[in-house]
């Protein structure tokens, strides 16, 4: 540690964390990037059945849709920041695209490993130190003003703080909620939270039997309470407990939604949608 803290502390070395530490420390900031896994990048070497989608060349209007409700919030951001600027930022850091049906942005190498080799490469060479297996217990704060992290048996200053801990979806990678405790003990109100972008689990043995087969152009409709509420094409596949694939898992966060709220949930599959 430096003698007088960090000016900036970024807490978790997945995509995002990464990114800010790199974006951090090229700026000039003095920049400690905490990981508690033993190796930055978990869940993103995991993403896209080890292929990492990295984002969609979908025009900004129809990406923010995919977004739900919220999606909005998202504008200002990505009116400075967009899927050009993030597969420039990739050439740059020598991993190449390749986009394929449905506007889905991939690694050429088809490997998720490149993508976060490239990331902790492009933090570390910008300057921000790394520190693996050191889980965050507890924002510092000093009449309502934050000063910094404790970590086990110590306190790191930082004039500021970045939380990039990721959502609650996958534990094994280190998801485990960790920024909503951080968060909420620090003041912010949380939104209950709630799985999204998740495969199904199906009443009944229809979805077993179908179990391994994929189709790439199927049509997907949902029907909540007996009234169809939403539909998407493309790509879903059978499991041993349901159905999975992206068209699912696009319309699995209206789902929950519909379930949480103890509607009746019914989904039709048309297999050839184009007869």
């Amino acid at each position: 540690m430096v003698a007088s803290g960090y000016d900036v502390i970024v807490i978790g070395a997945g995509a995002a964390g990464m990114m800010a530490a790199g974006q951090a420390a090229q700026m000039g900031a003095r920049t400690l990037l905490l990981e508690k896994m033993e190796r930055p990048g978990r869940k993103l070497f995991i993403s896209g059945k080890g292929r990492c989608n990295l984002t969609n060349t979908a025009p900004l209007r129809e990406f923010i849709e995919h977004f739900g409700r919220n999606g909005r919030f998202l504008r200002q951001a990505f009116n400075r920041y967009f899927s050009p600027d993030l597969m420039t930022f990739f050439k740059s850091q020598g991993v190449s695209t390749i986009t394929e049906r449905g506007g889905r942005v991939f690694p050429a190498s088809e490997s998720a490993l490149d993508v976060v080799n490239a990331l902790e490469r492009y933090c570390t060479q910008a300057g921000a130190n790394l520190r693996l297996n050191t889980a965050v217990e507890r924002l510092e704060m000093l009449d309502a003003r934050l000063t910094g992290v404790a970590i086990y048996q110590a306190v790191l200053p930082a004039k500021a703080v970045i939380i990039a801990t990721g959502g609650a979806s996958y534990p094994g990678t280190g998801s485990t909620g960790d920024g909503y405790r951080l968060a909420e003990a620090a003041g912010h109100t949380l939104v209950p939270i709630r799985p999204a972008l998740v495969p199904l689990t199906t009443a009944g043995n229809a979805a077993q039997k179908c179990q391994g087969l994929s189709l790439r152009n199927a049509a997907v409709s949902v029907w909540v309470a007996g009234k169809k509420t939403d539909q998407a094409f493309g790509e879903m596949l059978f499991t041993h407990f349901g159905v999975s694939g992206p068209i699912i898992l696009t319309l699995s966060r209206n789902i929950v939604d519909a379930l949480q709220a103890k509607q009746k949930v019914q989904i039709s599959i048309d297999l050839k949608p184009a007869l």
